[in-house]
């Protein structure tokens, strides 16, 4: 009631000035004239009073309401916004140019996370890739991915860096079959080889290192002849398994040197001497490969087609391991004099092999103090040559 009793006092003050400014406006209205440059406005003054009033409200209205909106503000928002989007992408290209091995695309991309503010996605990528040998780590991988798809081919690769460094190689190979765009990080790629050479899958390994693309000749070759060396020595014995091994291979791959050698040593795994005599000359009349002809000792064929051929096919420049090779088929042939001279050929070199046997030749002709002299001789120098 007390409340209801205000009210009625107000709005009855209120209707009295309202009537007092009625008579006034009714008694004197007066004029109001405005003249700037060459324009003249008159009226009354009480029009001009409620003009300039409304003006003022109109004003004070705009500056609450751009208080209240705050355009500058809003202006501030959507900038972040944008740089934050922008970061964000940027982040993401970062991290798939590293995943690519190109590098200096990656260090262009995080210039531009840190010219955009930087963003919340590059700390959490960096989150994942710490303690991975946590036990933890699983859940925050499942979390990573659950929250951040666009980014799962790089968690996969962190997964597949814990496999690794924990030497788990079955579960690496497992994970890296399972998603074969991990086999295209640059630097996963010759981890799986690893993985595979460790495993023993050898066909694999054969068809992965000769498909992949933008390698070095150098590093594909290296592989073919690590990979090609185990299988065949892997499969020593095994008649059946040298087709399959090679069967990868291009002409030219199958007859790299190394490649060769590890085929001469096979086949004479299984017996086929005549066909490691053959494979044996091919490599041998290429130029600086004399150096293979120890492959020949171990040839169960007649030692005087050895001898003849190495005779036929002596290089220019006769290296230690060629020299001790001659030296000892004559010796087979008990042709002493020709062993004798190639022996103290390959003695001359360093070649210790050279100096034992030839010691023992010497013992053998009864020429005691020259054996003993190269006994001596061996005991003093360091073993280095096999």
């Amino acid at each position: 009631m007390t409340r209801l009793m205000g009210w009625v006092v107000v709005l009855a003050i209120l209707l009295l000035l309202g009537g007092a400014l009625a008579q006034m406006m009714i008694a004197d209205a007066g004029v109001i004239m405005v003249a700037w440059h060459g324009w003249l406005i008159e009226t009354t003054f009480w029009s001009g009073l409620a003009l300039i009033i409304s003006l003022l409200i109109a004003l004070l209205g705009l500056v609450a309401l751009w208080r209240k909106l705050g355009p500058t503000r809003m202006l501030s928002r959507y900038r972040l916004r944008r740089d934050q989007k922008a970061a964000k992408k940027e982040t993401a290209i970062a991290i798939t140019s590293w995943l690519d091995g190109d590098d200096d695309r990656a260090l262009t991309a995080l210039q531009r996370v840190a010219n955009a503010g930087g963003s919340d996605r590059l700390p959490q990528a960096i989150a994942l890739a710490i303690g991975l040998t946590q036990g933890e780590w699983p859940e925050r991988y499942a979390a990573f991915v659950a929250n951040d798809p666009e980014l799962k081919l790089f968690a996969q690769t962190l997964q597949a860096e814990r496999c690794w460094q924990a030497k788990d190689y079955g579960a690496f190979v497992t994970l890296l079959q399972a998603h074969s765009d991990l086999a295209q990080v640059s630097w996963l790629r010759e981890r799986f080889w690893q993985a595979l050479y460790e495993q023993a899958h050898y066909a694999a390994l054969l068809t992965g290192v000769n498909e992949a693309a933008h390698i070095q000749p150098q590093l594909r070759e290296h592989w073919l002849i690590k990979t090609v060396t185990a299988a065949l020595q892997q499969a020593q014995g095994d008649e059946t398994a040298l087709v399959t091994i090679l069967k990868p291979l291009a002409k030219a791959q199958r007859n790299l040197p190394d490649i060769l050698v590890a085929e001469i040593r096979y086949l004479v795994s299984i017996g086929q001497h005549a066909n490691a005599f053959k494979r044996a000359k091919n490599l041998l009349e290429r130029p600086g490969q004399s150096e293979h002809s120890a492959l020949l000792i171990d040839l169960q064929i007649a030692n005087l087609d050895k001898l003849s051929w190495l005779e036929n096919h002596t290089p220019v420049t006769c290296g230690p391991i060629f020299c001790r090779t001659l030296g000892l088929v004559n010796l087979q042939q008990q042709l002493w004099g020709s062993a004798q001279s190639w022996l103290e050929q390959g003695w001359q070199q360093q070649d210790r092999q050279s100096g034992l046997k030839l010691a023992e030749l010497f013992e053998q002709r009864n020429m005691t103090d020259q054996a003993q002299r190269i006994y001596k001789q061996l005991a003093q120098r360091p073993h280095t040559n096999p």
